[in-house]
């Protein structure tokens, strides 16, 4: 188990802890190194800098963002972001909106192949958070049409299944720019589930991409080696974390769980002190 964890949620999304929940896993699990990387919000970062702060733990506030090229979904990160940027705030509300609806759509083709789910009680797993396919999933479960998160997915949920409906697309470059006009360092996300990742940073790196992630939870050692090989070939700065939802939620994703080295961290603060000195927060894209 690793020391630090750049890459997990909280049910201010889709996650299943509070932000003070999180930070006291972490804690327990003896993490030096925490960020919080919600979907498409800001909404719980204070709530875990002030977590952290009663603790030893150092926070990294983050976000989340999704978008996509093609048929493959591409995720940027975004770390040491300003969380009362009314720009950052108002883009990412708009893209709430978008999952919102993408919602509706999903429990709308379950009612057609008759696994319906009640929209109401989607939003109270919800809660605060940010509603998203994991909140339909957990719905399945109570319903017995699956046993797992991962059983709702594989069969309902992910792309190709009956349940799947596409995002309204949002481009990646957008995105980027987004964080970096707030000040904060861009990361791809677990970078095989953009397809191609060479294509991927040939759109990004001149757009201001900064990282990748290359120990993500699902990936293995040689994964980690061949992805660490490419981030270094482009100059990027290597992160990783566990992409942690909660306890169970799909194999390999145990918070703290990936070897992120702590240079990771050192590299993603240096990058940020500069951004921040040249930045022209310019966020009006989205």
């Amino acid at each position: 188990m690793g020391f630090v964890d750049l890459h997990t949620h909280s049910n201010v999304s889709d996650g299943l802890l509070t932000p003070t929940e999180l930070v006291g896993q972490a804690e327990r699990r003896g993490l030096r190194v925490l960020a919080l990387t919600d979907h498409e919000t800001v909404a719980g970062l204070a709530e875990a800098e002030a977590a952290a702060a009663r603790s030893e733990i150092e926070f990294v506030p983050g976000v989340e963002i999704n978008s996509d090229v093609d048929r493959h979904e591409v995720h940027v990160l975004g770390y040491y972001v300003d969380r009362h940027d009314p720009n950052l705030v108002a883009a990412l509300a708009h893209l709430e909106q978008q999952r919102v609806e993408r919602i509706d759509r999903m429990l709308a083709q379950l009612q057609i192949i008759d696994r319906p789910v009640d929209a109401d009680r989607v939003r109270e797993i919800a809660g605060p958070g940010t509603i998203g396919r994991p909140h339909v999933a957990r719905a399945m479960i109570e319903r017995g049409y699956v046993d797992s998160v991962s059983e709702a997915f594989d069969r309902y949920l992910a792309s190709g299944r009956p349940g799947f409906v596409p995002r309204r697309r949002n481009d990646p470059e957008v995105a980027v720019r987004l964080i970096r006009g707030n000040g904060g360092v861009p990361v791809l996300a677990h970078p095989l589930t953009s397809g191609d990742v060479e294509a991927t940073l040939r759109l990004l790196v001149p757009v201001g991409l900064m990282g990748m992630e290359v120990y993500y939870g699902e990936y293995d050692a040689a994964t980690h080696e061949e992805l660490r090989a490419i981030a270094d070939s482009w100059n990027l700065i290597a992160t990783g974390g566990s992409d942690y939802h909660g306890e169970g939620f799909k194999l390999g994703r145990d918070l703290g769980g990936p070897p992120v080295p702590m240079e990771a961290v050192i590299r993603l603060r240096d990058a940020a002190a500069r951004i921040r000195v040249t930045s022209g927060r310019d966020s009006r894209d989205f």
